[in-house]
């Protein structure tokens, strides 16, 4: 197997310390695998997307020295590809419209935590009759797409870093959306998780490093892969960056783009060398704590 790996940031913004440092193991996983790297920009989120923070992706990995072997793939040229995807489900029965109003969603999680119930659909046009979606486009109601999720059920997989995993489907939420449909009534651009699946897939990625914070959506994702008749990717989640107080790093916490360090003049070898061995012991299983430099330019500190 010849090992494809990828990272797919969302240009939504300029080059975040900890894409660049989970775009550093993808690409020293493919160099020590003679493998490939790939660049997807993940712009479907149209309203905050901007061509500057894709060049600014671009010149934080070249300034790393990551270079990459195939791409930038633009998700928001691949709507064809998803839109194929989408109807299979929809004629196999994997995959359904909902006509919920947001006022609707909006009350029921609004009982939900009345009832101090962790939010989720309920999957309530599960299973509408031709009539009822025919009296609800009458309403001048658009649906969005939506991916049957089995349960009960157990979606287990080998993490690269943390082991196995098991993760209930019923703390899914429910049914999730996996696209909005058009005022013409087409398919529009799909959401992140059947994105992300389609696109591993088409780009035959076999190896998915990523953030921690994405354990729940590869549970999901692992879904769509077998509702695609495909085998998944390996996964790996690597622990997150945090402050000193073990919370998600922010702006707050001093910079955190790869630009804001490289005016304040670090070197992009002292760099990468950091964050290569950021968290990197007999514990890595566990989040790593950083103390960000300001802009003054306070040492990095471990």
């Amino acid at each position: 197997m010849t090992v494809r790996v990828r990272i797919a940031p969302s240009p939504t913004g300029n080059l975040h310390i900890g894409t660049a440092r989970t775009a550093l193991f993808n690409w020293l996983y493919a160099r020590r695998h003679g493998g490939t790297f790939l660049l997807r920009i993940e712009d479907t989120d149209r309203e905050r997307s901007r061509e500057e923070y894709v060049q600014n992706i671009l010149a934080g990995l070249k300034w790393l020295g990551l270079a990459v072997d195939e791409g930038p793939f633009f998700q928001t040229q691949r709507l064809p590809q998803y839109q194929a995807a989408i109807q299979g489900l929809l004629d196999r029965g994997l995959a359904y419209f909902c006509y919920c109003r947001e006022e609707e969603l909006e009350a029921l999680r609004e009982s939900q935590r009345a009832q101090k119930l962790a939010p989720r659909y309920d999957n309530r046009h599960r299973h509408l009759t031709p009539a009822q979606r025919a009296a609800y486009e009458a309403e001048g109601r658009r649906p969005v797409v939506r991916f049957r999720i089995e349960e009960p059920r157990e979606v287990v997989w080998h993490d690269l870093v943390r082991g196995e995993i098991r993760w209930q489907t019923q703390d899914l939420g429910g049914d999730m959306v996996i696209a909005r449909i058009e005022a013409d009534g087409s398919v529009g651009l799909p959401l992140y998780n059947f994105a992300v699946v389609v696109d591993d897939l088409d780009m035959g990625i076999t190896h998915v490093v990523r953030g921690e914070d994405h354990i729940a959506n590869t549970a999901k994702q692992i879904l769509l892969y077998e509702a695609l008749g495909a085998t998944p990717p390996a996964f790996g989640h690597l622990p997150l960056i945090l402050n000193p107080q073990g919370a998600k790093i922010s702006k707050r916490d001093g910079a955190t783009s790869v630009d804001e360090f490289r005016q304040m003049g670090f070197l992009p070898q002292a760099f990468t060398n950091y964050m290569v061995l950021l968290g990197w012991s007999r514990r890595t299983a566990k989040s790593c704590s950083i103390s960000l430099p300001q802009p003054s330019g306070l040492i990095l500190t471990g």
